[in-house]
């Protein structure tokens, strides 16, 4: 079986996309059956071998988040994608690289699988909320419309967690499946804690570390984090954030201004260092209500990390209560409360609580064997519509 994978992501900042794709990658490096093929827009052309994956990097063009490009030759996509072609073809972006991939099977009946990342016109939305309840609607439906384009065509739409669902039918799109992303347990676990981690930061023994990894964007809703912080004791309580993306010029300034408490770390490359981070924090906090899953919140997890999130959203598909506590979107205070209630929850009990759950449930090569399964199902029923020849 081949795959191609049509990807939206920087090799050189974090993201969920890409620590799918390189995920990916290391599960078919372990199984001769399966050849995969990744496409990602570049700032310059190349390809390259990763592992037993071939990646095919395109020019694109610069994009509002680090490192991301867009690809606009959506002709040339068409034309690498049948020179390749895959068996299946999965959609990891929700912006251009659909219509290649619907170019290069317009004469095939190669089945194309979109994955539902990003729950993008609830972020344009929010993007928006400035001008205007009206105009932020209209901004929304405009996405809505053009996201159910894209989800129309593709013969199955996978979806994060079930709460979706009603996203995916305002679309319009009514072929889905709800699966899970993963985590690697060897990499993300609690004895990578580090006492010289919290001593480099100025951190005691006897703080709590909030640790907050992702995205530096509107639609994390940083706000709500940073003013939640202020409601808790002083001195008890010190936030480090990783990342990167537009909103990273705030971030240092709220942090130069409140040095005490609050440390910005920048973005961190390497996932040895990145589970290490984890596992030396205390309580993983996610403030945005636009989550579909959450990939860091589920690494922090597999960390021991008990975590702190928004009900109705992807956070809580995976942050049972013996895991973690949830507030109500936007509401500063409740989000405080809840990180003093799971501050004084037993540290080694909860974080070896939490690494169970993450380890038995959602481990890479079980997640990814459920999309082998599905893929070989969309292949078997492609070519049962095959029109039959006549002799």
């Amino acid at each position: 079986m081949k795959i191609c994978d049509l990807a939206l992501y920087s090799p050189s900042t974090s993201s969920g996309v890409r620590t799918y794709i390189e995920s990916k990658i290391a599960y078919v490096d372990s199984r001769s059956a399966l050849e995969h093929v990744v496409i990602v827009p570049s700032a310059h052309d190349s390809i390259r071998t990763e592992q037993r994956s071939k990646v095919i990097a395109v020019r694109g063009i610069p994009s509002l988040y680090p490192g991301v490009r867009i690809g606009i030759n959506v002709f040339r996509i068409a034309a690498i994608l049948r020179r390749e072609a895959p068996d299946i073809i999965e959609l990891n972006c929700q912006y251009t690289l659909p219509w290649a991939a619907f170019l290069a099977t317009r004469h095939s009946r190669t089945p194309i699988v979109g994955i539902y990342h990003t729950d993008v016109p609830a972020c344009a939305r929010h993007w928006a909320r400035r001008s205007g309840h009206v105009a932020a609607t209209v901004v929304e439906r405009v996405v809505e419309f053009y996201e159910g384009m894209i989800y129309r065509h593709c013969t199955q739409t996978v979806i994060l967690n079930a709460d979706m669902h009603a996203r995916l039918d305002r679309l319009g799109v009514h072929r889905v499946r709800v699966l899970p992303c993963g985590v690697d347990p060897s990499t993300f676990r609690p004895d990578r804690r580090n006492a010289a981690f919290r001593t480099g930061f100025g951190i005691r023994a006897d703080q709590t570390v909030l640790f907050y990894a992702g995205r530096l964007s509107p639609e994390k809703e940083l706000g709500v984090l940073f003013a939640a912080r202020e409601r808790l004791p002083a001195g008890s309580f010190v936030l480090l954030v990783a990342g990167d993306g537009p909103d990273v010029d705030a971030v240092r300034r709220y942090a130069a201004r409140h040095a005490d408490d609050v440390r910005y770390i920048g973005h961190i490359a390497s996932r040895d260092d990145l589970a290490i981070a984890y596992a030396s924090s205390d309580i993983f906090v996610m403030p945005g209500r636009y989550e579909t899953f959450g990939m860091a919140t589920l690494e922090a997890i597999c960390s021991g990390l008990p975590v702190v999130g928004i009900r109705g959203s992807g956070t809580a598909a995976i942050v049972p209560p013996h895991i973690g506590a949830l507030a109500h979107a936007g509401d500063d205070e409740e989000l405080a409360r809840a990180i003093c209630r799971v501050a004084a929850w037993p540290a080694e009990a909860t974080r070896a609580a939490c690494h169970v759950f993450a380890a038995e449930r959602f481990s890479w090569d079980v997640v990814f064997d459920q999309y082998v399964e599905m893929y070989r199902g969309l292949i078997c029923d492609a070519a049962a519509r095959e029109p039959q020849v006549a002799w």
